[in-house]
């Protein structure tokens, strides 16, 4: 599955959604839109895995559109 974000550069891609927590940690991008539709900020919003030990349970994320 693929995520709707905006790279740092301002460009707007997708992303697989196994590549998401990976480019968060390198601040490759600055924003991603979540499956109930919420268009997550990084640094601003809560973002899984920040602070939180890992998820290890099967991929649950649905598809989602553009921020």
């Amino acid at each position: 599955m693929k995520i709707p974000v905006v790279f740092a550069d301002e460009r707007r891609g997708l992303v697989k959604a196994e590549d998401l927590q990976k480019l968060i940690e390198q601040a490759a991008i600055v924003s991603f839109l979540r499956s109930d539709g919420e268009c997550v900020t990084i640094g601003v919003h809560t973002v899984r895995g920040m602070g939180g030990r890992k998820y290890r349970g099967p991929e649950r994320r649905g598809n989602v559109l553009f921020c």
